[in-house]
């Protein structure tokens, strides 16, 4: 810096000296000083072994305290001074004679040119701090920087116009072009990049990375914004922006983290919501408590609540509230379906408008698109699936309704053709029993039955067979089987009664015979005896 002042202050010594047309032609001798003065007063001094100006006192008297230091002035104004103590000034009016503060550099026109208590500043550029007066430690670098600051103080602005219209702001780091350019009371605000935190007055606490991130935010505080047109229109609070035009339109929204290209590019009053990822919950506008991870995540969602999307594309089309997708393409074509549950890659990726559904692995689909209330585990690959203990099913009275006796028995049953077979994805070729669907649909209808949830064709034309349907019709053909087996104990009942009275009247007849026997045997005696009697009676 003293060399700079030196060479400028013999600059204008020779310019001065042309513009009065006097040549100064000596040389100095070894050891010796060139001195300027008058009568009585040492100005200026030249050594010949060191080389060094020095100013000793004004080069123009003037009526003014302290107007006995040295002072370069250049059409009447002050040029190079280093008024008060350990100041340094350069430029037309840069600082002034009245100052008290000390440790300022000003490098500029009219930089600092107000000051009068503030110390520690540092100026460079035209009217750089031109207003201060009692603020302190201050950087200002760049044409009109800080230019209106008074006693703001602890604020650092590199750019031509960063940080031009505050006052009393302190903490503030501005960089770049217009950075910060209306703040006036905002306090711990930094922004890097040309117009970043541009019309911020009495924001607090932001931190802006990059051209006009955070652009429009006046009073909002404690945001963060980074990348190009970050959070530009933002006024909520607690909002962070990673990424260009993340968040761009956020205007009273609040607590929002955006990290991605575009992420939240829509946005205006949702709040808390958190995103990350290229495009992530691109066209949200009002939509609140989101959570969206991944490349396009949530990218069509506009006031859906409560989403959780975690994958590329997850819950993509969705714009409605309380869905769950955690995989690349999750869910990814619902739209109006609410409280949806998908777990893996492309786990019910073809769902569009149901609701309340769950799909579990990966490519887990349901079957039908737009229908409610739907369960699958895992894909047609799965080739076993197992449980520590067994399936509890719900079968509460109040859950149902049209309860009716089963139709369905012993006749239904004995037509089914149970069969064995290997299944295609089995590498293992295991046998397995079981039915074909089509083959019990035709049963049914043969049954007279219509529209059965035992049946299940899925929007492709693949079968699907509710096994646990047929345990009513197994019960119910069980039940008649037992009516048939009483009706038949009841007939062998009265076949053996039947022949138990037969039996018994065999019994009698054998008994009436053995009395007829004796009873014949006995007539028989008697006759004998009576013929013997009377022969002998005749006899005497």
């Amino acid at each position: 810096m003293k060399n700079s002042l030196t060479t400028i202050a013999l600059i204008f010594l020779i310019l001065s000296a042309i513009i009065k047309a006097q040549d100064i032609t000596n040389t100095i001798a070894p050891g010796g000083l060139f001195k300027i003065k008058d009568a009585s007063n040492d100005y200026l001094t030249l050594s010949q072994s060191t080389g060094q100006v020095n100013i000793l006192r004004s080069l123009r008297l003037e009526n003014t305290a302290g107007s006995n230091l040295g002072v370069v002035f250049k059409g009447g104004n002050s040029f190079i001074h280093n008024y008060g103590s350990n100041n340094t000034f350069l430029g037309v009016n840069s600082g002034n004679l009245s100052l008290t503060g000390s440790s300022n550099t000003a490098i500029g026109d009219d930089a600092l040119f107000s000051n009068t208590t503030g110390s520690y500043n540092t100026a460079i550029g035209r009217s750089s701090l031109r207003s201060n007066t009692e603020g302190y430690s201050n950087t200002s670098v760049g044409r009109w920087s800080l230019f209106s600051n008074t006693t703001g103080y602890h604020n650092s602005a590199l750019g031509n116009n960063s940080l031009y219209n505050n006052t009393i702001g302190a903490g503030n780091t501005a960089i770049g072009r217009d950075a910060l350019y209306h703040n006036t009371e905002g306090n711990n605000n930094t922004s890097v990049g040309k117009s970043s935190l541009y019309d911020n007055t009495t924001g607090y606490n932001n931190s802006a990375f990059g051209i006009s991130s955070l652009f429009s935010n006046t009073t909002g505080h404690d945001n963060s914004a980074y990348g190009f047109s970050s959070l530009q229109y933002n006024s909520g609070d607690n909002n962070s922006a990673f990424g260009s035009y993340s968040l761009v339109s956020n205007t009273t929204g609040y607590n929002n983290s955006a990290f991605g290209y575009q992420s939240l590019y829509t946005n205006t009053t949702g709040f808390q919501n958190s995103v990350f990822g290229y495009q992530s919950f691109y066209s949200n506008i009002g939509g609140d408590w989101n959570s969206a991870f991944g490349y396009q995540s949530l990218y069509s969602n506009t006031t859906g609540a409560l989403n959780s999307a975690f994958g590329y594309q997850s819950l993509y089309s969705n714009t409605a509230s309380y869905n769950s997708a955690f995989g690349g393409y999750s869910l990814k074509d619902n739209t109006t379906g609410q409280n949806n549950s998908a777990f893996g890659y492309y786990a019910l990726s073809n769902l569009t408008t149901g609701s309340n559904n769950l799909g579990i692995g990966n490519n887990a689909q349901v079957p039908t698109a737009t229908a409610s209330n739907q369960v699958r585990i895992g894909n047609t690959s799965i080739t076993y699936a197992g449980v520590q203990v067994a399936w509890t099913i719900t079968s509460d009275r109040k859950w149902k309704e049209n309860i009716l006796p089963v139709k369905l028995g012993l006749d239904f049953i004995n037509k089914l053709n149970p069969v064995s077979y290997t299944r295609k994805n089995d590498e293992n070729n295991r046998t397995e029993y079981g039915l074909i669907a089509q083959e019990i649909e035709v049963v049914l209808k043969d049954e007279g039955v219509d529209n059965s949830a035992m049946i299940t064709v899925t929007e492709k034309g693949d079968y699907e067979l509710r096994y646990n349907d047929l345990l009513a019709p197994m019960i119910r053909a069980i039940q008649e089987l037992k009516e048939e087996n009483d009706e038949l104990k009841a007939e062998l009942n009265q076949i053996r009664i039947v022949k138990e009275e037969i039996l018994e009247l065999a019994n009698l007849k054998i008994e009436l015979y053995e009395q007829i026997r004796i009873l014949k045997s006995n007539s028989e005696k008697n006759i004998i005896d009576f013929n013997r009697t009377g022969n002998e009676v005749g006899l005497e």
